[in-house]
């Protein structure tokens, strides 16, 4: 079984305040006479499940294009975190210690903080404070980290710490993922960044399969 934990795309999709909203144009069409559809596309490359790359926040070059593949593609660990999160409003060094044995040997680390999608851009969400996502980063084999939220910093974090902080450790970054059909525990995660040359970040189809 393979499940998308990609939220749809399209018009009216939930994008930071400010930022580009989805827009498509067909260009082409066989009702105005052409041998084919084809249209334009206008969106904020963080628009849904995207890879964030270092240039985004100032934390080195590296564009989309640079992203490693083999970082969104291989074995994950899903964390049922909603209680948590709850509690703390965060994923907090202090919970993560104390479910230490959960993330034991995981390469990538997907957390569910959420019930649902986010289907409007709120004043605070599930995130990471910069001593967690140090504290991550520091795992040894850790590979990348995700969360269905709209980033890995509080959306009034104006340094994103956190998104320095799991660079810093060369640990991957993956946002606005749907985990509200995951269940806990080991999967495949395949999540391929797309090669944009210059681009801040990538739009991803990620999905998940039972190991054999």
């Amino acid at each position: 079984m393979i499940l998308d934990i990609s939220p749809r795309v399209g018009t009216g999709a939930v994008v930071w305040p400010g930022d580009t909203p989805f827009a498509l144009d067909v260009a082409w069409s066989p009702g105005s006479g052409d041998s084919v559809t084809v249209s334009k596309l206008t969106l904020s490359p963080h628009t849904g499940a995207h890879a964030d790359a270092p240039l985004h926040v100032g934390a080195g070059k590296g564009d989309a294009a640079s992203l490693p593949l083999d970082a969104y593609w291989g074995p994950c660990r899903v964390l049922d975190w909603r209680a948590d999160a709850a509690r703390d409003q965060a994923v907090t060094t202090g919970a993560l210690e104390a479910r230490r044995a959960e993330l034991a040997g995981a390469e990538r680390l997907l957390f569910r903080t959420l019930e649902r999608p986010l289907t409007t851009f709120p004043d605070a969400f599930p995130h990471f404070p910069r001593d967690a996502a140090a504290w991550l980063a520091s795992l040894k084999g850790l590979r990348l980290v995700g969360i269905d939220t709209f980033s890995v910093d509080a959306p009034d974090s104006k340094e994103l710490l956190a998104h320095h902080a799991f660079f810093a450790g060369g640990v991957a970054i993956l946002e606005g993922l749907d985990l509200s059909a995951a269940a806990p525990g080991d999967w495949e995660l395949c999540a391929l960044p797309l090669k944009l040359q210059h681009a801040d970040a990538s739009p991803v189809r990620a999905a998940l399969r039972r190991p054999d």
